[in-house]
């Protein structure tokens, strides 16, 4: 039989630990911290994000397979997957963008070859807006309007070239390599935006990178990763070797927010396709991988995908909303290619052995709408 002390601090045993738990669940978020510079509101959020189980392995669940069967489609470089509002499934390929139904039979191929009116040489990128389709021609620097089913409406002759559409803009991306050669050099990343739907207005946005140039070898020291979010007019730029992410306010006209957080570096592996060209010298070699690697906006929030990979739990995504909260951290357990992500879909890429490439579309069990 217990003894009245031994009773008492069992029960002070207890209560510590209730105590502990409490407090662990009462921990105050961690705080970001804010300064402005130059107009500029810079935002560095701390390593934990605002979720109260970051780390985690997302839920998700196969939901659906598009399978390359060479009837009607053919996927070979599938990218910007997209869901329009009556449920049809839009991917952009070679030569192609492919629409879907809901369930995955396919429906047809929205682009027609050639130069003449409802016709493209060469797509960039496309907007879904309500039952209708922009779809960019960098040939012929034109933008083609269509409904969803394909029926041409018209054509809008632009300036500047143009990679994807906006609410107000047409917008562009043109990147020009230093002059030096043999050393890392400074080069430009420069965005040009043209208004919607007069053209009345053009802005020019530079951004500065580095990339190394000696012939026959050429690469970007820091790989220019963007994200346009149509329906604000914001543009996610992410520009560095180290974690940060611009916010470029097309209305505004200006960056009006830079945003980070702290990241534990990931050491630089050269791939096996580079080794020889590092075993001959004379070319520069980082010491940790870019932390940011892409940009995903599935809805209000930005999706990060950064250098972090776990064996056994996937991919690390970080999730910042666009005021550059740190709102999320979690592991994706996707080995494959992340095509995008739309709502509660995540779009990959899967190669099997022959080369055959298939869309999988997976359903995140954690996604809640606003």
């Amino acid at each position: 039989m217990r003894t009245r002390p031994e009773r008492f601090i069992s029960s002070l045993v207890c209560l510590m630990i209730f105590l502990a738990i409490v407090g662990l669940g009462c921990r105050p978020a961690p705080r970001k911290q804010v300064t402005v510079v130059d107009g500029v509101e810079v935002i560095a959020n701390p390593a934990r994000p605002l979720h109260r189980n970051p780390g985690r392995v997302l839920k998700i669940e196969e939901k659906m397979k598009i399978r390359d069967t060479g009837e009607g489609f053919y996927f070979k470089m599938p990218a910007h997957p997209e869901i329009a509002a009556d449920g049809t499934i839009l991917l952009m390929d070679w030569a192609q963008l492919l629409r879907f139904s809901p369930d995955g039979a396919f429906l047809g191929n929205l682009i027609k070859p050639g130069q003449g009116p409802g016709e493209i040489e060469r797509h960039m990128g496309y907007l879904v807006e309500g039952d209708t389709v922009y779809v960019v021609d960098g040939a012929a620097n034109k933008v083609v309007h269509m409904t969803l089913d394909g029926r041409y409406l018209d054509d809008r002759k632009l300036i500047d070239s143009c990679d994807v559409l906006t609410r107000s803009w047409f917008v562009g991306l043109l990147s020009v390599l230093p002059g030096k050669r043999g050393v890392l050099a400074d080069m430009t990343h420069r965005f040009f935006c043209t208004s919607r739907p007069d053209g009345a207005i053009r802005k020019t946005y530079t951004f500065l990178g580095k990339a190394f140039v000696k012939p026959p070898i050429f690469f970007f020291w820091d790989i220019p990763h963007w994200a346009a979010d149509a329906a604000r007019d914001l543009l996610f730029v992410s520009l560095s070797r180290d974690y940060a992410i611009k916010v470029l306010d097309l209305d505004a006209g200006r960056v009006v927010r830079s945003f980070s957080r702290a990241y534990p570096k990931v050491p630089y592996v050269v791939p096996e396709n580079a080794k020889a060209v590092y075993a001959r010298g004379g070319v520069p070699s980082p010491d940790f991988e870019q932390d940011v690697l892409e940009l995903f906006l599935p809805d209000d929030s930005l999706w990060v995908r950064t250098s972090t990979i776990d064996a056994r739990k996937g991919q690390l995504f970080d999730v910042f909303s666009a005021a550059g909260d740190f709102l999320d951290s979690f592991f994706v357990p996707i080995k494959d290619k992340i095509l995008g992500v739309r709502r509660d879909t995540l779009f990959v890429q899967e190669t099997a052995e022959d080369g055959t490439i298939s869309i999988v579309l997976y359903r995140n069990l954690e996604y809640r709408p606003d």
